[in-house]
């Protein structure tokens, strides 16, 4: 079977998505750092709340902002690249070490310093009721274990957005457990089999139009939460099937025709992020974009900053506006994602790696490659 016939459509820049998927011949991290950074444009609006100010992808498409398209892009990113490294490596305890250490220690920096250090300074409460509340280490706590928790005592209360401190963090739970599905369905042997996967991912498509009924049942019926599943699980089949696809100018034109044919039906999103996602991974593969490869993996510090500083900047500097508020946290957050890669994840990056390397070992591998497989 092949998604995408190299037979029928060859066009300009035409490559095989497993050669794309290479390090060296993508620039898929700066599409990272550009969702990182639209999170913050979109936020700024509801942060801000300016009179008349509407979010541009809002005005564009009407059923969604840029914010949260810039989640639907970090999932399918991730999907498509973790599920390409799983299968690659075939290692579990390499894999769950690896994601590990690149969620879970900048994620303790940012809820310390948010709990115990700028929630002290921001807080309307007196010291003592800050602390003797517990709050703040439930919020810590809560933050690190994934049980979402929004409020500091007595900070941004006065907002805009109230009590909220670091509204991104939501999703970070949200990515996990789509790690820990990939990673249990590799386990049961899904992944051996060539129809089982498109077979799945249709159902996952499938569910959210559904209203949750056929897997997810237990989420609520959001569109911002409805497409974080298809849209992650839309990466997984691309890196199954990548050595089957071609990436090309012609299936780009193609995506965003059929978007167009279909602006008006009820489904029109699919269209929306399928042209999207594709055209992110065709640029991302070309000669100019490749040498634009940033040398610091700063999106996830950018995104884990960027709705605190926000908030600091709209209880400090409301009266500036809108646009202010995007450019100051802009740069102060793109800041912070060099001092969090260099300081923390790099190095934390870079021990995984090395304790991962200890389990290199058939006996913690499953299943053969996928070029391998029956």
């Amino acid at each position: 079977m092949e998604l995408i016939s190299t037979k029928i459509v060859e066009g300009p820049f035409a490559m095989k998505l497993e050669e794309i998927l290479n390090k060296e011949k993508n620039n898929l991290d700066i599409f990272r750092v550009i969702a990182a950074c639209m999170v913050i444009y979109g936020h700024a609006y509801p942060l801000s709340h300016e009179a008349g100010q509407i979010d541009i992808v809002r005005r564009m498409v009407g059923f969604d902002y840029s914010g949260s398209l810039a989640v639907n892009i970090f999932f399918f990113l991730s999907g498509l690249v973790v599920t390409n490294s799983l299968l690659e490596k075939r290692n579990l305890i390499q894999f769950v070490i690896s994601r590990i250490f690149r969620i879970w220690p900048a994620l303790f920096i940012t809820v310390f310093i948010s709990a115990f250090i700028l929630g002290p300074v921001l807080t309307k409460l007196p010291i003592n009721e800050y602390f003797g509340s517990g709050d703040a280490f439930r919020y810590f706590y809560k933050n690190l274990i994934l049980n979402y928790q929004l409020s500091l005592p007595g900070v941004f209360v006065d907002n805009p957005w109230k009590n909220s401190v670091n509204g991104s963090l939501w999703t970070i739970s949200y990515e996990v457990s789509a790690y820990l599905i990939v990673l249990s369905l590799f386990m049961v042997g899904l992944f051996k089999s060539k129809i089982l996967p498109i077979i799945l991912f249709l159902v996952i498509l499938i569910d959210p139009l559904l209203g949750n009924k056929l897997l997810f049942t237990w989420l609520p019926h959001k569109h911002h939460i409805n497409m974080l599943a298809p849209c992650f699980a839309f990466g997984s089949i691309l890196a199954f099937y990548k050595d089957q696809i071609s990436i090309n100018f012609f299936l780009i034109l193609g995506a965003w025709l059929l978007f167009y044919l279909f602006r008006n039906c009820g489904y029109k999103f699919y269209f929306l992020y399928y042209a999207i996602f594709v055209s992110i991974i065709y640029i991302a593969s070309l000669d100019f974009v490749i040498k634009l490869k940033p040398k610091s993996d700063i999106s996830y510090g950018i995104y884990l900053w960027g709705f605190p500083v926000q908030q600091i900047i709209a209880s400090y500097f409301h009266e500036y506006g809108v646009i202010f508020n995007q450019v100051s946290a802009l740069c102060i957050s793109i800041t912070l994602g060099f001092i969090s890669w260099h300081l923390i994840e790099k190095r934390c990056i870079s021990l995984g790696a090395k304790l991962g390397r200890k389990f290199h070992s058939e006996s913690f591998c499953l299943h053969p490659r996928l070029n391998e497989a029956n």
